[in-house]
């Protein structure tokens, strides 16, 4: 689920809100990073549940059509995408539906108008007309048709965007994971696997679980130790002129090479060049890159770097 990029940009923000704070208060930042975590797994749900309702809600409207003397051809288009084969199996997962329930997932509850749009948006959509002009309907055309309207329609919905960004703070930078996790579910989907593809856990394993916590207690605790190392390869900057994110960077990247033994170096720097491009300025990257690998070779030098096997992979 939580892959170590994506823990890194939770630490990231919460060593940045710590900094900023007046109390400096590690619980609370802890507390929020935890918290942040389990809403990434509730949007992960909370999209999954947009399928479940479009499920619900053709069938309703199909049900209501069926009472008319005239069928038109939206009602038509409605019979056949409540009768998506793909769209029904995602529905009866049990385990999503647990989920709905155990986490009180109701996006179209207090705002019944977004379902009815989203609606409108799929069955005025090239994909869903295509889809209707078919001779043949099965479980992996149902699919197909499914996969792109996620895509092309549900992910990319204005109204369910702001509902998202409405909803909690950190969504709005979690969507684009949380959508690729999502389409990677449905994806797994076999017509007649009774196994559930959905992710049931929030980290993949028990070593992820902690790798965030760990890395936030080491920046914190190490502040002045981490900035002394970088300070001593970055005399010749004007300290207050490094931009914060791209301390905060550092001091995590520094943090791995000297408290994660199973963590090879290089793969700690291409992380944080990786975010640096995302989150600083242009030439964060470079500057991270040759701060960096100066203090990597300064530490091993030094003999205070142990990696176990593992980490000198």
């Amino acid at each position: 689920m939580l892959n170590r990029r994506q823990l890194r940009i939770k630490v990231m923000e919460v060593i940045y809100a710590y900094d900023k704070s007046i109390e400096k208060n590690i619980d609370f930042q802890l507390n929020y990073f935890l918290t942040a975590n389990k809403n990434f797994y509730r949007l992960y749900i909370s999209v999954l549940s947009v399928l479940k309702s479009l499920a619900s809600y053709t069938f309703e409207l199909s049900s209501q059509n069926s009472k008319k003397f005239i069928i038109d051809q939206s009602d038509e288009f409605c019979l056949k995408f409540s009768k998506n084969l793909f769209l029904k199996k995602i529905s009866k997962d049990e385990f999503l539906s647990n989920k709905i329930n155990d986490l009180k997932i109701d996006i179209f509850h207090k705002h019944p108008e977004y379902l009815t749009s989203l609606w409108k948006k799929i069955e005025s959509s090239k994909l869903f007309l295509n889809y209707c002009n078919k001779k043949e309907f099965n479980f992996e055309n149902d699919k197909i048709l499914i996969l792109n309207l996620f895509k092309k329609v549900i992910a990319t919905d204005d109204k369910l965007y702001e509902f998202y960004e409405d909803s909690e703070i950190s969504w709005t930078n979690d969507l684009p994971l949380v959508n690729s996790l999502v389409l990677g579910t449905l994806k797994k989907v076999k017509k007649l696997s009774r196994k559930s593809t959905l992710d049931k856990k929030i980290y993949k394993n028990n070593l992820d679980a902690d790798f965030g916590i760990k890395l936030i207690e080491e920046v914190i605790k190490n502040k002045n130790m981490l900035k002394e190392e970088i300070d001593m390869l970055t005399s010749n900057w004007d300290n207050d002129r490094i931009a914060q994110i791209d301390l905060i960077l550092l001091q995590m990247c520094l943090s791995e090479f000297l408290f994660f033994n199973s963590i090879p170096i290089k793969v700690s720097i291409n992380e944080y060049l990786e975010l640096a491009k995302e989150y600083s300025s242009p030439k964060s990257n470079v500057f991270i890159n040759g701060v960096m690998d100066a203090v990597s070779k300064k530490l091993i030098a030094d003999g205070r770097i142990n990696k176990n096997q593992r980490g000198l992979q």
